[in-house]
């Protein structure tokens, strides 16, 4: 498969060896090296001349400095995670079309990400910066999956406003799913799978005699279609009535491995009438990605799942 996620940081941020008053010159070096990209930039933000150099003006240079070798010691990690994120969702994003693609780049730290026509195909526009100074740059490829469901829908642009907010805005689809859908929680399993880049193994356990016992998923297949309780990290959340979560599941010695890929896990119980009914269980392929924002959502989802099984 074709390269969809390009890296461009590190060309914008030669700005770095100009002078700070010929930063509006470096500004018209990147239209002409990214063009139309740049020129299409600045129309879908309704930015003139004078607007851009305001806005140049106002970038710090240790401001922009600070921003450069924190990603120079992330960017490697980042850019392959934003590739998985997309590459892995391949049938949901509809990649095979190869209509578009996205460019990491350092622009001028007002929107999230654009989308532009390029020379050939639509062009996805994410300002790192833009993320860096709202302290969202460990959130790239969860604005990158963003950006790219945005285009589908027919966005041209937008703005990430943290997990919290991420995940308030997906429990309206889960909503709908749980309510409208003819096998909601194989839908469910998709729709969290598609939209958190990180969730790579969704899929559901129900306690029946004793056990718990696999109900729908996605992704790969597994071995452990009936686990008792206290056994891995599925068992143990069942015996303990809790969440639980595993940041690195190669530091957990009461662990049942389903892919030599998963290195972290998170596993929420379902309750019914006081009862424990059954489990989310969600396998991710990156170390520590779960935060509490996570395990808030999950929860709220756990907690209308409960209402229609």
């Amino acid at each position: 498969m074709r390269s969809i996620v390009q890296n461009k940081v590190e060309e914008c941020l030669e700005i770095l060896k100009w002078d700070k008053t010929k930063w509006p010159e470096f500004w018209g070096i990147l239209r002409k090296k990214f063009g139309p990209i740049v020129p299409n930039y600045e129309k879908k933000l309704e930015l003139g001349e004078e607007d851009i150099k305001n806005i140049l003006w106002e970038i710090e240079r240790r401001e922009l400095d600070r921003f450069k070798w924190e990603w120079l010691d992330v960017s490697r990690n980042k850019k392959v995670e934003c590739a998985e994120a997309l590459s892995e969702r391949e049938e949901f994003l509809e990649l095979k079309r190869e209509d578009f693609s996205v460019f990491l780049m350092s622009l001028l730290g007002i929107c999230d990400w654009v989308v532009v026509d390029g020379e050939k195909e639509k062009i996805v526009v994410v300002d790192v910066f833009s993320l860096w100074r709202k302290g969202f740059l460990k959130d790239l490829s969860l604005v990158t999956l963003q950006a790219v469901i945005g285009l589908r829908r027919g966005e041209d642009k937008g703005n990430y406003e943290g997990k919290e907010r991420y995940f308030e805005v997906l429990m309206k689809d889960v909503e709908k799913i749980l309510t409208e859908s003819k096998e909601p929680l194989k839908e469910l399993c998709k729709f969290l799978r598609n939209h958190v880049p990180y969730y790579d193994w969704v899929g559901f356990y129900f306690v029946e005699d004793g056990k718990l016992k696999l109900g729908p998923f996605v992704g790969e297949p597994t071995e452990h279609v009936e686990i008792p309780f206290g056994i891995g990290i599925c068992g143990q959340a069942a015996e303990r009535r809790e969440t639980f979560i595993v940041q690195d599941v190669s530091k957990e010695t009461n662990y049942l491995s389903c892919s030599p890929k998963t290195k972290a896990e998170i596993v929420i119980p379902i309750f019914k009438d006081g009862e424990i009914i059954g489990e989310l269980d969600i396998d991710s392929h990156s170390y520590s990605p779960f935060s509490e924002e996570d395990r808030k959502f999950l929860e709220n989802v756990c907690s209308l799942v409960s209402k229609v099984v």
